[in-house]
């Protein structure tokens, strides 16, 4: 391989220059960079440089490669890639306009590497009030090393929204490998343009940690890692923090197409103000159309925070929106905290929908979520909602979950809301297992909820202490597989559309009384001296009448009756 060395006293600090180098002319094997005066190299607008390698010797002072805008990549390093022996920090600073990852100002292909921990990159703009920013791509089987990245965005208005901001694009079979990056959002009124790292075709995140950053203006997005195609998020780390400013968004990671989570590792952060959103990671949300294919959250764990002393803002959130594709938490481990504030939003939360009409529904899988409860009195809890949105037909491909485990738990201070579970509009529980644990310390327990016209399935539910399953807001009665009460809660409206339970498989009652909470609404049809059926099931003849027990209405305590397969309840007027 022929050596080019960087002169010590060259003419000019432009990389094209054939005077720059020993020998004379511009590197096209290896470029070496040792003592010299002139440590700031640029590139010129037409450079179509490529070389093989790039290499940093033990004397080389701090470099600076500045690549800015042109029609063909200013600088491709097609072999070994960079290396640096100096113990300086060399950076390169790509600060262009672009329109995509096919105008790239500096690449790496064949396996070539971005270097090690000293080598810095940055992706952005020409100037913080430009717009737009630069672009990185890595092809092939090329790598990010252990290098540094830091993305961003100007505050100015692209002119078209083909414009991008500072990316780094990872296509083919190419690999983030342990590198770290630092992504930024939105800083001026288009919301739109934000910095980015996006994986195409086969390409993987490998062991890298990507920090997206949450928006720091109104309307504007945080920073984003996307993964398209067939890419995996492999073993990355990523943190998605919240928005600090009122209706700015947190940073963003989102899986599309058929890529998947991989065994990644994902924080979602609650926004430390009022009134932004927290960081999310979302499946599906953005093109292509995918059919009956969506991407997965496949084994990775996905870890939602609620806010926390001194933060105002939205809670950390996981998306399967299904609005492009039909996404499936697979086999992921889920986490929703709950938070120190109150409003709902401001907890960790998890939500599987459609918006009508719509070919594509998300299932949770064979996840694993855990619901935590709220931290206190008049908090928030940790949920899980599985909703149908618009008008139309869902049919049989509605939000679904799936063979999914979900844990809710109970809280542990006084009054304390638990961890909680919703089902809503036509949506289903499918096969799943649903656990709503007691409260500790006069903490509420867990909860499970069907609203609207939403399924039970073939789901089995388990209540244990104060957990609650509440079927009062669904419309008639609910069918469920199984149900294990060891102690529990079963909400239920009386009236003319009464919310009975009937369990269409197994039937355990492991605790000394089972307890009802009854409630009827205003003009609801509810009747004294009315038998209303409460439960259910092929084996309720084997149980007793006084194993159950419920709250009085209007002063008049619940009469419970066994009558062949249903247990039935009576409020009487009379003695």
């Amino acid at each position: 391989m022929t050596m080019s060395t960087w002169k010590t006293e060259p003419d000019s600090g432009e990389w094209n220059s054939a005077s720059n180098w020993t020998p004379s002319g511009v590197p096209t094997d290896s470029a070496e960079f040792g003592r010299s005066s002139q440590t700031a190299v640029g590139f010129s607008a037409t450079s179509d440089a490529r070389v093989e390698a790039i290499e940093f010797s033990e004397d080389a002072p701090a470099y600076t490669f500045t690549l800015g805008p042109g029609a063909t990549p200013a600088l491709t390093i097609a072999g070994a890639g960079v290396s640096n022996r100096s113990g300086k920090l060399q950076s390169f600073i790509v600060a262009s306009t672009s329109s995509g990852f096919n105008n790239p100002q500096l690449q790496f292909l064949n396996s070539a590497s971005a270097g090690g921990d000293d080598i810095y990159y940055c992706a952005g703009p020409e100037s913080e009030p430009g717009y737009g920013g630069g672009v990185i791509c890595f092809h092939d089987n090329a790598n990010a090393g252990s290098a540094v990245f830091k993305v961003w965005t100007g505050s100015g208005a692209p002119p078209a929204h083909n414009t991008v901001g500072g990316e780094v694009a990872f296509c083919d079979s190419s690999s983030a490998d342990n590198a770290r990056f630092t992504i930024y959002g939105s800083l001026g009124a288009d919301g739109d343009t934000f910095g980015n790292v996006v994986f195409h075709d086969s390409a993987t995140a490998a062991n890298a940690c990507f920090t997206n950053v949450g928006g720091t203006v109104s309307g504007g997005d945080g920073g984003n890692t996307q993964f398209y195609g067939n890419s995996t998020a492999a073993y990355g780390v990523y943190n998605n923090w919240g928005g600090t400013h009122a209706k700015a968004n947190g940073g963003d990671v989102a899986f599309d197409a058929t890529a998947t989570g991989g065994q990644g590792r994902f924080h979602n952060f609650a926004a430390p103000v009022a009134g932004a959103y927290g960081g999310v990671t979302s499946f599906n949300n953005n093109p292509p159309h995918m059919n009956n294919q969506g991407a997965s959250a496949g084994n990775g764990t996905y870890i939602n925070y609620g806010a926390r002393v001194g933060e105002q803002g939205g809670g950390g959130h996981l998306e399967f929106s299904a609005r492009y594709g039909s996404p499936t938490a697979a086999s992921a481990t889920i986490v929703n905290y709950g938070s120190a504030i109150a409003g709902k939003s401001s907890a960790g939360h998890t939500i599987f929908s459609i918006n009508l009409p719509t070919d594509y529904f998300p299932t949770a899988g064979n996840a694993t979520i855990w619901n935590h409860p709220a931290t206190a009195e008049g908090t928030a809890a940790g949920f899980t909602e599985f909703s149908v949105y618009g008008a139309g037909s869902a049919g049989s491909d509605v939000p679904t979950a799936g063979d999914a485990v979900l844990f809710n738990l109970g809280g542990y201070t006084g009054k304390a809301a638990g961890g909680y579970t919703v089902f809503s509009g036509v949506s289903s529980a499918g096969n799943a297992t649903l656990i709503a644990y007691g409260g500790s310390n006069g903490g509420y327990g867990g909860k499970i909820s069907f609203y609207d016209e939403a399924s039970g399935g073939t789901a089995r539910v388990q209540l244990l202490g104060n957990g609650e399953l509440d079927i009062g807001n669904h419309k008639g009665g609910l069918t469920i597989g199984e149900l294990d009460l060891c102690g529990g809660v079963l909400s239920i409206q009386l009236g003319s559309e009464a919310t009975g339970l009937s369990v269409s498989g197994s039937l355990s009652i492991n605790s000394s009384q089972v307890e009802f909470s009854f409630w009827k609404q205003e003009g609801g049809g509810f009747a004294f001296d009315t038998p209303y059926t409460l439960l259910s099931n092929a084996n309720l003849a084997s149980f007793s009448a006084e194993q159950f027990c419920g709250n009085s209405l209007d002063g008049v305590e619940p009469t419970f009756a066994i009558v062949g397969n249903e247990l039935q309840v009576t409020f009487r007027s009379y003695n």
